[in-house]
C-alpha cells in the first residue's frame, strides 16, 4: 500500500514538473500572503514570482481593492523548484 501511494509523488519529483499555489491567507489587517512553488520547466524563479503575484492581484480584485506589494521572497525547494512568497495589502 505504501508503494502505491508513493508512486505518484516519486514520478512527480522525477520529472520536476510539479507546481502548486496557495490561496491568499489573511495575516493582518488588510494584509495577505500567498505562495507559488514552480519547477524549472514552468519558469523557475520567474514563473514562481509571476504565479504568486497573479494570485495576489486576483485576491485584491476579488475584494474590489488595489494591491500594495509589501515583500516578495524566493527560495529553493526540493528537487529543483522555486517557491515565491508574496506579502501584500489590499487597499
Amino acid at each position: 500500500m505504501m508503494k502505491t501511494r508513493a508512486a505518484p509523488i516519486v514520478a512527480c519529483l522525477a520529472i520536476a514538473g510539479c507546481t502548486w499555489q496557495s490561496e491568499a491567507m489573511k495575516v493582518g489587517a488588510d494584509t495577505y500572503q500567498t505562495s507559488a512553488n514552480v519547477s524549472p520547466v514552468h519558469g523557475g524563479q520567474t514563473g514562481a514570482r509571476h504565479a504568486a503575484l497573479n494570485r495576489a492581484n486576483a485576491k485584491c480584485d476579488e475584494l474590489g481593492k488595489q494591491i500594495e506589494v509589501i515583500r516578495v521572497e524566493t527560495q529553493w525547494a526540493f528537487p529543483a523548484n522555486t517557491v515565491a512568497t508574496v506579502t501584500f495589502r489590499c487597499l
